[in-house]
């Protein structure tokens, strides 16, 4: 069995779907996948030693090295030994080239048909999805919300959970990362995010804590948000830090709890991260939350400010409920493994041979 998975995805440098990707060709046997990735940005896979990553040294460098590789790509899905084809994104330009080999594709969420909303990718995805011969996704929400915008057939639909990478705690130094207590947030700040009724969630409760901050990872803040946050009167407890993945894995463990209070997510890769590093975890009531963190979550409603609030005030105010949510985050965790992930795909991919 030989898996090509193109090139698209390792033209970023983070993210979710990139690192999925990632972690999955890593599960692999080794001489089961190769990729037409010819000038990868990617940092996942350059840690994870899949292929050799080029820094950028020039503005529209990688717009040129993707133009480059693409047709590469074709060239390969034209001459190259190959099964299958894991289209990494929604390039319909391969096709032609693609001819009538078997093709798979992951769906990780309809943000694009909604809360970042562009008709072209849109469409793009609609022809990707009724020409691959497998859908993935990555969750029954995210495939229910697929089967409601594009006409599918479902009886191509399998849905495959993310991994989690189980971290070593006892090689990590013992000291906390930061010597106050903090509530953690990950990833972008985008709309969807709601990132902007945390803050004044977390400008209600602070007044209660004085010595508890917002630590907060990805990009820095904007001056937007800075402003908010001076009018909140919340400048000096929020907390911006661009974390390593060993510094993230500090972070999650000394945290009192991290907080995930997106109106809507995919899958939610943050969630088992958090419960690797036996950090709890709050979050909305809504998306796939449920689905996946199931009885190892506190919720909230994502749109009631005074409900995040409250939830966020009970879990500081209540050790015990923080202990238990580290143990039925232990316990849920287990289900969760790339390795199970990658057997998985790997029973779709020979379903098409």
């Amino acid at each position: 069995m030989n898996i090509l998975f193109d090139h698209q995805l390792f033209y970023n440098r983070y993210g979710g779907a990139s690192k999925y990707l990632v972690m999955l060709m890593n599960s692999m046997p080794k001489d089961s996948w190769k990729t037409t990735a010819l000038f990868p940005i990617n940092e996942y896979a350059g840690s994870k030693g899949l292929m050799k990553t080029y820094k950028q040294h020039f503005r529209g460098q990688i717009r040129l090295t993707e133009a480059i590789n693409n047709i590469y790509t074709n060239l390969y899905l034209r001459h190259g030994n190959y099964d299958v084809l894991h289209l990494t994104n929604f390039n319909t330009s391969c096709f032609k080239a693609l001819g009538t080999k078997p093709m798979v594709t992951t769906f990780h969420d309809i943000n694009l048909s909604t809360h970042l909303p562009q008709p072209e990718m849109v469409e793009k995805q609609r022809k990707t999805l009724r020409r691959a011969n497998a859908i993935i996704c990555i969750s029954e929400n995210t495939k229910r919300d697929m089967l409601n915008i594009f006409e599918i057939d479902d009886r191509k639909v399998h849905v495959i959970y993310h991994g989690v990478e189980m971290p070593n705690l006892s090689l990590l130094p013992k000291e906390r990362f930061f010597d106050f207590p903090y509530i953690l947030y990950v990833g972008v700040r985008l709309e969807y995010k709601n990132f902007h009724r945390l803050i004044k969630a977390f400008a209600i409760i602070r007044e209660h804590y004085p010595e508890l901050k917002l630590v907060c990872t990805s990009f820095p803040f904007t001056d937007k948000e800075q402003e908010e946050f001076n009018k909140l009167g919340i400048s000096e407890q929020i907390i911006h830090i661009s974390a390593s993945e060993e510094q993230m894995i500090r972070l999650y463990r000394d945290a009192l709890y991290f907080i995930y209070p997106s109106i809507y997510e995919g899958f939610g890769m943050p969630i088992l991260e958090a419960w690797s590093c036996h950090c709890p975890v709050l979050l909305s009531n809504t998306s796939c939350f449920p689905e996946i963190a199931q009885e190892a979550g506190l919720y909230f409603n994502p749109e009631d400010i005074d409900n995040i609030a409250y939830t966020m005030q009970k879990a500081l105010d209540d050790l015990e409920l923080r202990e238990n949510l580290r143990r039925l985050g232990d316990k849920r965790v287990k289900l969760f493994s790339w390795k199970k992930c990658a057997d998985e795909h790997m029973r779709v991919y020979k379903t098409l041979v």
